[in-house]
């Protein structure tokens, strides 16, 4: 049986497209092993190459304390090392396993050179927890421990970490910090601030004998208001206090030192509360206090 010529020429161009084809995957082929093999071979090349080598270290930090040297030996950066085999994330999570880095930035600057930055963690205040005395930073990181007779002069927070889960404990530091923050808005002076079972904040002020019952974090704003007016009409007498409720709605409470003070002063703010009108609680023993007692 004959093809018809149309067939014959259709079967000879499938023909020739195969070829074609199979040629062009070897030639293909080829070339990726060739340059496969180029590749193994450069790369090693490159990133051996003496050009590549670290030689120049650029340090910045806040910290006076630690020499730059120790900051490139903790991320481990050493001279001659090849720039190509540094990553700059994996350093930088090295440095930032130290609890006083607050953050931390590397980059490569070829053929060379490598650059660090490091900011340290502020202390804003300081705190004890399960006895020991530790400095907090403005998120609530206890960062560093320290001896008591060796504490900067810094706020204390205490009461916080005797609440059971670990998030409320976290919570309570936070809220902690919040108040501290308030009162160095209305530029109070802080001894310290304590956070009782019931999660009631009381202020020990620097410059005055009497506690401050400032009730929950969370209204802390409005007591201050109301503690900004107690005190203009208090300040005659205000060396005889003993404590001063602030967590009232349209009133200040007060204690005198001898039971015979006037309970009752006016602070006509409209703020609500859930704090029924009675004479304050008596303040809890503050951490400064049980230091001083031994």
């Amino acid at each position: 049986m004959r093809l018809r010529p149309q067939v014959r020429r259709l079967k000879a161009g499938l023909a020739t497209g195969s070829r074609v084809v199979a040629v062009a995957a070897t030639v293909t082929l080829a070339a990726g092993a060739v340059s496969w093999a180029a590749w193994v071979h450069v790369i090693p090349f490159v990133t051996g190459h003496e050009y590549f080598r670290l030689r120049s270290i650029r340090v910045a930090c806040d910290n006076p304390e630690v020499p730059p040297g120790s900051l490139a030996q903790l991320g481990d950066l050493y001279d001659d090392s090849s720039l190509w085999q540094i990553d700059p994330p994996a350093v930088e999570q090295r440095l930032g396993e130290q609890s006083w880095v607050r953050s931390a930035q590397v980059s490569r600057s070829f053929p060379w050179k490598v650059s660090i930055d490091v900011a340290r963690r502020h202390a804003v205040a300081a705190t004890v927890s399960q006895g020991k005395v530790y400095l907090v930073d403005a998120d609530g990181v206890l960062f560093q421990e320290i001896q008591p007779e060796h504490a900067p002069d810094l706020v204390y927070l205490t009461g916080w970490d005797e609440a059971s889960p670990q998030a409320e404990r976290a919570s309570r530091l936070r809220a902690l910090l919040a108040v501290l923050a308030e009162a160095g808005r209305r530029s109070y002076r802080v001894s310290e601030l304590h956070m009782d079972a019931g999660a009631i904040v009381w202020m020990f002020p620097t410059d005055m004998r009497a506690s401050v019952r400032i009730g929950p974090a969370s209204r802390a704003a409005a007591a201050f208001d109301r503690l900004g007016v107690a005190l203009v009409q208090l300040a005659p007498v205000v060396d005889q206090l003993r404590s001063i409720d602030v967590d009232y709605n349209d009133r200040v409470v007060v204690r005198g030192a001898d039971d015979k003070f006037p309970t009752l002063v006016s602070a006509r703010l409209d703020r609500p509360t859930e704090h029924p009108a009675s004479a304050p609680a008596a303040a809890p023993p503050s951490e400064e206090a049980k230091r001083s007692n031994g």
